[in-house]
């Protein structure tokens, strides 16, 4: 057996608004679960963490983990990367987010482990080729070099292998590979999963009782034979299966703009959505009142409007309206969106790539085996 791997996990910042608030505490609590898991697994360690806040560093330090604070106080996630591997001296690197891998087992890791020694190097094995979250990296020392193409995770597999000539395996669509905490859909969505971690846990016991109530009249419809969902946004043929295998229900696909961050299309604004051309064309009470006719349930992936729009709101508002927290809601656009949907009498959930990918995946697996 190989040495065992570092591992280093990245946690954000808390942000100030309210919704913000919510889904900070969220990803802390799967932050502490999953320094546990690595801590116990020995194919992995030591064990870093690079966290915004002090509250957090000190919480998975108390846990095992051992800090690491950047140069800089201006983050940018390559220069960081690249920073730690300078600091550390690490040839091969477990990499996290801090509320990336919620539903990940020391199976997975293992067998995760086992495949980037098989490949042929430099290689890398990577939850996600299109939108990174977690990574093994073998040579991880050449990534200094890539620093400034990585703005953030989401890119690295498609780096690594685009730029870096590497050899990179993705790992089998499932819960515990593509489940990510970016939104609050996110974490709605793992309630009920037997794979969530006692922190995230009595996290979830906690959340408010109208949006698990949402989620479980979602869960209902993809469980009853002859209905129908609709998934909108950066979804794949992956879920599709699973949905068919699952349940006996038809489903509306319409599945714009996969990749739009790894390839640099948000970036650089070229991004295009037909049904944010609908929306803008309709308004958002015309569109929503058209589409509760046609569907039983709705999983959006709003960004993908929302880059389309080209007016990006801020992270507390898209935070604010995945909640269904209209009020806190500044963005005119974004706020007319969430009343509609509100009002909608058919359950919508709204939230990032994770709502239509990961996250259903977690929400399809608490129906029992296939």
């Amino acid at each position: 057996m190989s040495e065992p791997i570092p591992a280093l996990i990245m946690t954000p910042p808390a942000g100030v608004s309210p919704a913000e608030g919510w889904v900070a505490r969220g990803r802390a609590a799967a932050s502490r679960d999953l320094v546990r898991l690595l801590c116990g697994c020995d194919r992995i360690g030591p064990v870093y963490v690079l966290a915004a806040e002090p509250d957090d560093r000190q919480a998975l330090v108390s846990l095992g983990a051992i800090a690491f604070e950047p140069p800089s106080d201006i983050f940018h996630f390559g220069h960081a990367l690249a920073a730690f591997l300078e600091w550390s001296g690490v040839d091969r690197l477990a990499y996290f987010g801090g509320a990336a891998a919620p539903l990940l087992t020391e199976a997975l890791l293992r067998e995760a482990a086992i495949r980037l020694d098989e490949l042929r190097a430099p290689a890398a094995v990577v939850n996600n080729y299109h939108s990174t979250d977690w990574a093994l990296i073998g040579e991880a020392q050449r990534l200094t070099g890539l620093a400034s193409a990585l703005p953030n995770d989401n890119p690295i597999g498609w780096v690594l292998s685009q730029d870096a000539g590497y050899a990179v395996a993705a790992l089998p669509a499932s819960a515990a590979t593509r489940a990510d905490l970016d939104t609050p859909a996110d974490f709605l969505l793992l309630s009920g999963h037997p794979q969530v971690g006692s922190e995230m846990a009595a996290f979830l016991r906690e959340a408010p009782a109208e949006l698990l109530a949402m989620v479980e009249s979602i869960r209902q419809v993809l469980r009853t034979p002859a209905s129908t969902v609709t998934i909108i946004g950066r979804s794949s043929s992956h879920l599709w299966q699973s949905l068919e295998r699952r349940g006996q229900i038809w489903v509306r696909l319409w599945v714009e703009e996969r990749g739009m961050v790894a390839s640099g299309r948000l970036a650089r604004g070229e991004v295009r959505s037909m049904v944010g051309e609908m929306l803008d064309s309709w308004g958002a009470r015309e569109f929503i009142r058209r589409l509760a006719t046609m569907t039983d349930a709705v999983l959006w992936d709003t960004r993908v409007w929302m880059a389309h729009r080209g007016d990006w709101p801020s992270v507390g508002d898209r935070f604010a309206a995945d909640l269904g927290w209209a009020e806190q809601v500044a963005d005119p656009a974004l706020r007319d969106l969430t009343t509609a949907i509100r009002a909608a009498p058919v359950p919508i959930l709204t939230g990032g790539h994770g709502v239509v990918s990961g996250s259903v995946f977690a929400l399809v697996e608490t129906f029992g085996p296939a």
